[in-house]
């Protein structure tokens, strides 16, 4: 090969190689992955949740137990782990994670659903909900609620269901006052013309608006005999459903972290250790982290079925009685398990139906290779990132005058957004929270002004509304302070010698603002204004001609400190 052969040829593997990395390798994933925190292996789980930050929402710790109408038990308590739960909590939340710890129903057969039949009883739970999350300072609430479809049996579901909403909405609003979030944690149910058995009694139309996250457990589809946990397309009809029933930013896909190890045949005679785990249709859970070690060590292959996205093998296994030889069996065993594959097929319906997220039962069970596959397809769904700077004609501000507000909003390569809704919103002395004053939409240029009228000492900041395509752009907060207004009503000519009482106001109105009084350049006295921001000035002038007054003002929590004009008086 000539060196002029070889040089085109090298150019072409370097912009084959180069064409070949997603646009997305850099951008920070869309933060889609939840899930469960069980109370036991925290040494492995853990770590799982923090070495994924960058893709995490929320966790759920699964700790806590309704028994009863006002009794919660606590699960983590009950497993007497060394680490202390509120070490747990600190540890979670120093991350920024949000908190929405999950509690069971683990009352017997219709013992809730009777519960939740009776007000007192049901706001009993509510009041123990709110409480545990109160407490621990949650930032809300998981509810998983099996019973219902476990032990119950459909025909309590008519009577239950319209008991159920009034719950969720009762609870719903008691947590929503406290800034709360309300997670319903559910089994999958199905449009009617997919003629699949579905769980209608969770009523997602009807608790759609009350609830912050549904989430589908999209597993344990084969329970009595070997198949798949979570076959996908069963998966996808009930994601199909989901979105039909609540926005579906509101939806979030469960995904099984496990898989099953059944018995489907047993030759010979078991030891009495084995004896009753050994029998066909005994299953075992294994793991997906452990599931390929299993194959390998039972020399089996594992096969991907790409019509359920789920891997299977089978293998035997011998089991004898370590006292006699003779005595033995050997079961013939079959296998389903997620892997990586499974879980990237069942993440991308994310992006397919922009759906809030998955939850992966539980953190810990995945591989490697898994939890790479989500940061993946999670980058290439991740939302634009938008720049936003606000810049304002005027830092400070008289009373009552305006200041013009200009905020540019842009994408990282400095293209600008344009049709983008924004609305501006304020906080001042006498604001608990952010409070939206003004709204509009970004020009070809991606700018958005407005003037505005201040009355007092301010934060403002631009905020542009958040969308599937792009993350919500926010500007830096800019401080507008205010000189203060005096208004002081002072006579056209007063006497010389006589005395005069002269209520004043400062503006803004404000409590125990100091005003030290000037007449004629020279300090006179100190004032101080009431709850209106008034004050009372006596004059009385001893010679004639021109007499000026000024105040100087102390800075308060709603101007700046400041002289006032000039008020001068002809004293005859």
């Amino acid at each position: 090969m000539g060196l002029r052969k070889l040089f085109i040829s090298i150019i072409a593997l370097i912009f084959i190689f180069t064409t070949s990395i997603p646009s997305y390798a850099d951008k920070p994933p869309r933060r889609i992955l939840s899930g469960w925190l069980p109370d036991y292996s925290l040494s492995r789980n853990l770590p799982t949740v923090e070495g994924n930050l960058d893709l995490i929402r929320d966790v759920s710790p699964f700790w806590y137990g309704l028994v009863g109408e006002n009794s919660i038990k606590d699960k983590y308590a009950l497993g007497k782990y060394t680490t202390p739960k509120e070490q747990v909590i600190a540890r979670l939340k120093s991350n920024n994670i949000l908190l929405l710890p999950t509690i069971t129903d683990d009352n017997g057969k219709l013992v809730l659903a009777n519960l939740l039949a009776k007000e007192s009883s049901r706001n009993n739970i509510v009041q123990s909900l709110k409480s545990l999350v109160l407490r621990q300072n949650y930032d809300g609430i998981d509810l998983d609620f099996e019973t219902f479809y476990t032990k119950d049996g459909r025909s309590s579901w008519p009577a239950l269901k319209p008991n159920w909403i009034l719950f969720i909405q009762q609870l719903s609003a008691e947590l929503r006052a406290q800034g709360k979030l309300l997670s319903v944690t559910t089994p999958p149910d199905f449009a009617k013309e997919t003629k699949r058995a579905g769980n209608s009694v969770y009523s997602w139309a009807e608790i759609g608006p009350y609830i912050d996250r549904l989430r589908i457990m999209a597993y344990d589809f084969s329970t009595t005999s070997p198949g798949p946990i979570g076959p996908i397309e069963w998966t996808e009809d009930a994601v199909k459903y989901a979105v039909t029933q609540m926005p579906a930013s509101k939806v979030f896909l469960g995904i099984p972290g496990y898989g099953r190890d059944w018995v489907t045949k047993v030759e010979g005679t078991c030891p009495s250790a084995f004896a009753s785990s050994v029998v066909v249709g005994a299953k075992a859970a294994v793991v997906m982290r452990e599931a390929l070690n299993l194959a390998t060590i039972n020399n089996s292959v594992p096969v991907y079925n790409a019509k359920h996205a789920e891997s299977t093998f089978s293998y035997k296994k011998t089991y004898m009685d370590p006292t006699n030889s003779a005595i033995f069996c050997t079961a013939s065993r079959t296998v389903w398990f997620p892997d990586e594959k499974s879980y990237a097929i069942r993440t991308n319906l994310v992006g397919k139906y922009r759906l809030g997220g998955i939850a992966v039962w539980t953190f810990g069970m995945e591989n490697v290779a898994a939890m790479s596959a989500v940061r993946e397809i999670a980058k290439s769904i991740a939302p634009d990132q938008v720049v936003a700077t606000l810049s304002s004609d005027l830092e400070q501000i008289s009373y009552g005058s305006i200041v013009n507000l200009s905020a540019t909003f842009k994408l990282p390569d400095k293209t600008p957004v344009s049709a983008l809704n924004v609305r501006f919103e304020i906080k001042n002395s006498s604001d608990a929270n952010w409070r939206s004053f003004a709204a509009g939409i970004t020009d070809s240029a991606g700018t958005i002004s407005v003037p505005v009228v201040i009355g007092e000492k301010s934060l403002i900041r631009l905020i542009s509304e958040g969308s599937w395509e792009r993350e919500e752009g926010r500007t830096a907060e800019k401080n507008i302070s205010v000189i203060p207004k005096v208004i002081l009503p002072l006579p056209t000519s007063v006497k010389a010698g006589a005395n005069y009482v002269i209520t004043g106001q400062l503006l803004p109105r404000v409590a125990s603002i100091k005003l030290n009084v000037l007449q004629d350049g020279k300090p006179k006295e100190s004032l101080t204004t009431d709850a209106n921001g008034n004050f009372t000035l006596t004059i009385a002038p001893t010679t004639t001609g021109i007499h000026t007054y000024q105040f100087q003002i102390d800075a308060g929590p709603k101007n700046s400190a400041t002289s006032s004009e000039l008020f001068t008086i002809l004293v005859r």
